[in-house]
């Protein structure tokens, strides 16, 4: 690939995120080969990916209403790797000051002109995906990318939120997989 037409990353990036509006630190961290996949960070995802709002919009009718589990935790963390490895896809772990994985932010594809952002937080760890979503787009911003795109259900109060709060514009309604979402646009 013409590296002016790929995103240049230097992984492992680690950037310090601000937790709103208590200022603790926590940890936004590529998800790349340098990234632990151990019992605990399994554990971390179980946990968080089976809280029922999570749950409910993520996994529930993508597992068929069986829990996300350990097996699902390897799987997603191998996938994380995989990206990074052929500078594909770009998933991030936030971490919580306790080392604790809460939050998963990800660049969708290598697209330079325009890539989706996706992202999910515990709800154990609100407050952190505003200054979470600016990071990631400063941090697009160096390795290249030009637009950054979000959809989101129209539901999605939270998500809406933190897109505006990072300045995404909103650029009218899209259907996916038979289901509406808005989308955002954000030029870096």
């Amino acid at each position: 690939m013409n590296s002016q037409n790929s995103p240049h990353f230097n992984p492992p990036i680690q950037q310090t995120v601000l937790r709103y509006p208590d200022n603790q630190h926590y940890q936004l961290r590529s998800a790349d080969a340098s990234f632990p996949s151990t019992d605990t960070t399994k554990q971390d995802l179980v946990a968080a990916c089976n809280e029922p709002f999570l749950y409910d919009r993520i996994f529930r009718e993508r597992l068929q209403g069986k829990p996300y589990d350990r097996d699902r935790a390897e799987y997603f963390l191998s996938w994380a790797r995989e990206g990074w490895r052929n500078n594909a896809w770009f998933v991030f772990a936030v971490l919580s000051p306790e080392g604790k994985i809460v939050a998963t932010i990800d660049i969708k594809t290598d697209q330079l002109e325009g890539a989706e952002i996706g992202y999910w937080c515990s709800e154990k760890s609100t407050g952190i995906m505003t200054n979470t979503v600016l990071a990631l787009c400063n941090i697009a911003r160096e390795a290249g990318f030009r637009h950054l795109y979000a959809r989101i259900a129209p539901d999605n109060a939270r998500s809406i939120g933190v897109v505006s709060r990072c300045n995404f514009s909103p650029a009218g309604l899209e259907t996916r997989n038979g289901v509406q979402h808005l989308r955002f646009n954000k030029s870096l």
